[in-house]
């Protein structure tokens, strides 16, 4: 009986020691990859001139790096290098970032959430804060180093214009067509569930630390016990909801699948007409027991029609 009781007292003393290592271990990480964010943006410690923030992202970025931009314009690497190589921006236009969060780490990648300022120029010459997005970002470890994968900006403020020209990652190759069409379906009937609050479907499909940043809510993450709150509280008319398509498999990390699609949200408006307003989202799914989930998603108001 009392080694019994020694057994027992010591697993009461290793738990909280062991959430202590755990605690520590997740704030260790959060300070890396606030650095690597920083890194990638040319912020804090990390300042450059343009033209060298440009030449450091593009060697900073791994291969399949891919955007969704605060106008809802999709881009991958060698679009995002093209366009900021034929950019000339004023000294101080740049991003500000603040408030990164680690939310959810599936192995070798990580997702995070950061504010992310923009400064432009006034016709007077100074400079002012005119945009804001919540950011979705991704992070992956590659040879030992944690790099940036993906990013989506949903705007708080959005910006004033946003340039489709080499957009929408069109020289992008499907990494694996059988895994594309697989998660395009889970795409399709996840967007069903949520039209006619399918709320097993939903609890089965979202991960335990899934979590989405929306374009009508753009201050808010939720998480998955607030999201299905919500849901369960939706009355959407006929031909209401949320429709996607142009599901496009971007990139896929072991367990981890980065995707984009279009998500076209349908109410009804004042006058009794059904108003779309197209999205262009970040969706990540991870597969765990041999299936695959959904992990995260943010959805960018589109600017421009693609």
């Amino acid at each position: 009986m009392t080694k019994i009781r020694v057994l027992m007292a010591a697993i009461l003393l290793a738990v909280p020691a062991l959430a202590a290592a755990q605690e520590a271990k997740q704030a260790s990480l959060e300070n890396t990859l606030w650095d690597v964010d920083q890194q990638w943006l040319c912020d804090g410690p990390y300042q450059k001139s343009y033209t060298e923030c440009v030449k450091f992202r593009s060697q900073y970025w791994v291969d399949g790096f891919f955007e969704v931009q605060s106008g809802g314009t999709l881009r991958n690497k060698l679009e995002m290098v093209t366009t900021q190589s034929a950019a000339d921006p004023a000294k101080g236009v740049r991003p500000y970032p603040a408030d990164f969060r680690l939310v959810a780490v599936y192995g070798d990648v990580a997702l995070g959430t950061d504010h992310t300022d923009f400064k432009t120029v006034r016709p007077d010459g100074s400079y002012a804060f005119t945009a804001d997005s919540h950011c979705l970002r991704v992070f992956v470890k590659q040879n030992g180093e944690w790099r940036p994968a993906a990013a989506a900006l949903v705007p708080v403020i959005p910006p004033t214009e946003a340039n489709a020209k080499m957009s929408g990652a069109a020289n992008t190759k499907s990494p694996d067509e059988k895994l594309e069409k697989e998660l395009a379906e889970i795409d399709l009937k996840w967007m069903d569930a949520v039209r006619t609050t399918k709320l097993d479907y939903l609890k089965q499909m979202y991960a335990e630390r899934w979590f989405e940043i929306l374009g009508w809510i753009p201050t808010v993450v939720l998480n998955k016990p607030a999201a299905l709150e919500r849901v369960a509280k939706l009355n959407y008319k006929p031909g209401e909801g949320l429709f996607a398509d142009q599901f496009k498999l971007m990139a896929v990390y072991g367990d981890v699948a980065l995707a984009t699609d279009r998500r076209i949200r349908k109410l009804t408006d004042a006058s009794g007409n059904i108003a779309s307003t197209p999205h262009r989202a970040l969706l990540v799914f991870v597969k765990e027991n041999g299936q695959w989930k959904i992990a995260a998603d943010a959805a960018v108001p589109m600017m421009v029609t693609e």
